[in-house]
């Protein structure tokens, strides 16, 4: 299990690497399996009790880019 530190590193992994994937995207729809695999391989090594924390940082990333989880 990951700590709290170690969850927000990975989250902040992933919201640096979302301005150049989202721009070298042909399609929308190929980005929404492959951010759904990332994100649920940090959640299943999150704590429990930090989760919501990092849902509250996923939605936050996300609506920073204009889009919302399908």
């Amino acid at each position: 299990m990951k700590t709290r530190a170690q969850l927000d590193a990975g989250l902040e992994h992933l919201a640096q690497m979302l301005p150049p994937w989202l721009e070298s995207l042909r399609h929308e729809a190929q980005f929404w399996p492959q951010f759904r695999a990332l994100v649920d391989e940090l959640m299943a090594d999150a704590d429990p009790a930090d989760r919501a924390h990092a849902q509250r940082r996923i939605d936050e990333m996300l609506a920073r880019h204009g889009l919302r989880w399908r």
